[in-house]
């Protein structure tokens, strides 16, 4: 190679490499692509979309919280998280089986943990890239209706209690100490907390690489 074709390689080379960091910055590491088996969704089908229905859908929502707060409560990995609310889904089940009889409703419901597929969903500051993720599934009825979710784990939703002293409605913990004591890395903190451009094209390299996954 003489020093004409030296000096075309390095300058060929060098355009290539600064057009490829940017690109390299986005890329999803393998701790981030980890982010599906770091956390468990909690998912409530409704019977259907009836106002009775949707309404019934949210106090099923708050006995299931209340009872699966004590269950992951010190859990401090995903594994353990998992086990806990494995071990204990009569116990779920019961907790909206007596939510729906104190409604005087004879709906069934069925309790699961199993993976599920979802789309990219943001609420109230978290967002989670779609995907499949282990998922505490109750469905109430024919579950046919809009549903609500919500990350159980780590413990990101946390139910407040009425002046009544009874279960009113839930809140989003708006700081990442769950997040680090589940044993989440920065990253993949930043990718369910962070709103950035670069976050996004995370998100979305990593929908594409779950995409061929599951091809």
């Amino acid at each position: 190679m003489n020093s004409k074709q030296f000096t075309v390689f390095l300058l060929t080379f060098s355009i290539l490499t600064a057009l490829a960091l940017p690109f390299a910055a986005v890329i999803p590491s393998e701790e981030e692509a980890a982010v599906y088996d770091s956390v468990i969704r909690l998912h409530v089908l409704a019977n259907s979309d009836s106002d009775e229905d949707q309404a019934l859908k949210l106090k099923v929502r708050d006995g299931i919280l209340s009872t699966a707060a004590g269950l992951v409560e010190g859990c401090t990995d995903f594994e353990s998280a998992r086990e806990a609310l494995e071990g204990a889904l009569p116990e779920l089940c019961d907790a909206a089986l007596g939510v729906l009889r104190r409604e005087g409703s004879d709906y069934d419901v069925r309790v699961t943990l199993t993976r599920e597929e979802y789309p990219t969903r943001e609420y109230r500051g978290v967002t989670l890239p779609a995907g499949e993720y282990t998922s505490l599934r109750v469905l109430i009825g024919e579950a046919s209706g809009h549903n609500w979710w919500c990350v159980l784990f780590p413990q990101l939703c946390v139910t407040t209690a009425s002046e009544g002293g009874e279960v009113g409605d839930f809140t989003i913990l708006d700081d990442t100490e769950p997040l680090v004591e589940a044993g989440l890395t920065p990253s993949q903190i930043e990718l369910i907390t962070g709103d950035s451009p670069r976050v996004t094209v995370k998100f979305r390299l990593l929908e594409w690489l779950k995409s061929l996954r599951l091809q």
